[in-house]
C-alpha cells in the first residue's frame, strides 16, 4: 500500500469500526477509543506512505494494542451503564466489566482472538509474543474471565 492513497483510504474506512471496537474493549471508554483509533490509523497512513508497513492489519492492531496498554496501565472498573439502560443487557455489562479486570496482555489476547477473530500466529505478531505465550495468556484470560463472571452472577443473584 506504499504510496497508494486510495488503498490507504479504503483500509482506513474498512478497519475504523473494528479497531475502534477493539480499543473500546481494551480501555472501556468510547471517546478514548475513538482518539486512540484515530491516532493509530494516522500512524498507519504516514508510515505506509514511507513504505515502512509490510502488513497494515498487523501494524494497526499492534500499534493500537500498544497504545491501549500504555494508556491503561491499571485495571479498574470503568463501565458505568446501568443494567436497565436502554439497549444494554446486564450480561453485556458483566462481560465488559470482567474483561476490563483482566491483566492487559490477557485482555489483548482475548480481544484479538475472540472479538477480532485473529489466529494465534497473527495475535502473536501483533503483541510480539510467541505461540506458546499467546496460548498461555489465552488460557489464563479465559479462566480468569470465567471466574469473574461466575462471581458477578453470584453477587447479582443474591
Amino acid at each position: 500500500m506504499s504510496g497508494d492513497d486510495e488503498g490507504l483510504r479504503e483500509f482506513v474506512i474498512s478497519r475504523l469500526p473494528h479497531l475502534r471496537r477493539s480499543a473500546f474493549l481494551m480501555c472501556g471508554d468510547w471517546d478514548l477509543a475513538t482518539d486512540l483509533t484515530r491516532d493509530c490509523l494516522a500512524r498507519v497512513v504516514a508510515d505506509s506512505r514511507r513504505g515502512a508497513v509490510a502488513d497494515p492489519d498487523v501494524y494497526a492492531y499492534a500499534d493500537l494494542m500498544e497504545a491501549c496498554r500504555k494508556r491503561n496501565r491499571r485495571r479498574e472498573h470503568v463501565f458505568v451503564a446501568s443494567a436497565g439502560a436502554e439497549g444494554v443487557a446486564a450480561e453485556s455489562i458483566l462481560l465488559l466489566d470482567a474483561l476490563h479486570k483482566l491483566a492487559p496482555r490477557c485482555r489483548a489476547v482475548l480481544v484479538l482472538r475472540y472479538w477480532d477473530g485473529f489466529d494465534v500466529d497473527a495475535t502473536g505478531a501483533m503483541l510480539d509474543l510467541d505461540d506458546e505465550r499467546v496460548a498461555a495468556y489465552e488460557k489464563a484470560g479465559l479462566a480468569a474471565l470465567e471466574k469473574l463472571l461466575t462471581d458477578s452472577e453470584a453477587a447479582m443473584a443474591g
